[in-house]
């Protein structure tokens, strides 16, 4: 089972950002844990049907990808097993049309 770390973890999310400012912004409330196999993820305690996933150290792949449950129905449990189970290293990528919504204006990029 995944490590759920408690306050902001800055190294972790300046590689999770990748120098975009409303993703650092997401982050700067997001929970994080690291799996066992080496993932970090972030989300949100109040919206457990999104995921930003981080590959692990060494891994040839450094960007990040999202994991999203249309229905909501995600669990923090669920996004854990999928991560850990070796399903999400299986399936294949996809682009997902994501906005961010700024807490300080409200407006969505």
């Amino acid at each position: 089972m995944a490590t759920i770390f408690k306050g902001y973890r800055p190294r972790v999310a300046r590689q999770m950002a990748s120098d975009d400012k409303q993703l650092s912004r997401w982050l700067s409330t997001a929970t994080f844990a690291k799996t066992n196999n080496g993932y970090w993820m972030a989300w949100h305690a109040n919206a457990t049907d999104r995921f930003l996933i981080l590959p692990p150290e060494g891994s040839s792949d450094k960007e990040c990808q999202w994991i999203e449950s249309w229905e909501g129905d995600y669990t923090v449990d669920m996004a854990f097993d999928y991560v850990e189970s070796g399903r999400f290293e299986q399936d294949e990528p996809f682009v997902l049309n994501l906005f961010i919504q700024d807490p300080v204006t409200g407006e969505w990029h």
